[in-house]
């Protein structure tokens, strides 16, 4: 499943949309699915991965992510709406600049050591803990970038701190599946030059599922 770099991009696609699609409910419903929560907060604290399949452990986990991917390269984008799409293509914006930024890239390390603990503790990937630590990884690196993802909603929801919370650590699964796309090879040019390819491959993946 993992054989080719197209393999690898696709599953990293995935997370990227799944990512995009979580907050844009999230921001605008304050629900969040517990098993996609949980795969966010898992991918996020598995810091030493053997290999590709040790962090996408089950593809039925990032089934929604590829098939938002899936329609995102459809003509026109159809049933995607642009709120998702523009998630997207700021995560991998947002990834690509925090990469270039080495003390926030060693601030970012430190905050995940320190939410492994929390999880390594309470022993839930859910546990409240562990989510505000997920949360201030992305605060005190990501949310210090002068590019921001700006999330729009009901501010109702957002204003709520646990609900931000989530939102923040969604965003930063999201920012960490970039860091695998690109380590896989994945370049922003291909969303042109392969678009038909990367939409094949979601689809076949989604046939697997099924």
């Amino acid at each position: 499943m993992f054989d080719t770099p197209l393999d690898r991009q696709v599953h990293s696609l995935a997370g990227i949309f799944q990512a995009a699609t979580l907050v844009d409910g999230l921001a605008k419903t304050g629900e969040v699915d517990s098993q996609a929560l949980q795969t966010a907060v898992e991918t996020i604290l598995n810091l030493n991965p053997t290999s590709y399949a040790d962090l996408f452990k089950s593809s039925d986990h990032f089934k929604p992510g590829l098939k938002t991917l899936k329609d995102a390269l459809a003509r026109h984008g159809k049933g995607v709406s642009r709120e998702v799409l523009q998630y997207a293509m700021a995560i991998i914006a947002v990834q690509g600049k925090l990469s270039k930024q080495t003390e926030l890239m060693d601030t970012l390390s430190s905050e995940l050591d320190r939410a492994v603990d929390q999880h390594q503790y309470f022993d839930d990937f859910l546990h409240e803990s562990v989510l505000a630590a997920t949360a201030r990884c992305y605060e005190n690196s990501v949310s210090k970038l002068n590019f921001r993802i700006r999330v729009t909603g009901n501010p109702a929801y957002l204003q709520n701190p646990k609900i931000a919370e989530k939102v923040r650590t969604l965003l930063l699964f999201g920012i960490r599946c970039a860091l695998l796309w690109r380590q896989a090879g994945g370049r922003r040019w291909q969303f042109m030059l392969q678009r038909q390819k990367i939409q094949n491959q979601a689809q076949h993946l989604l046939a697997d599922i099924s």
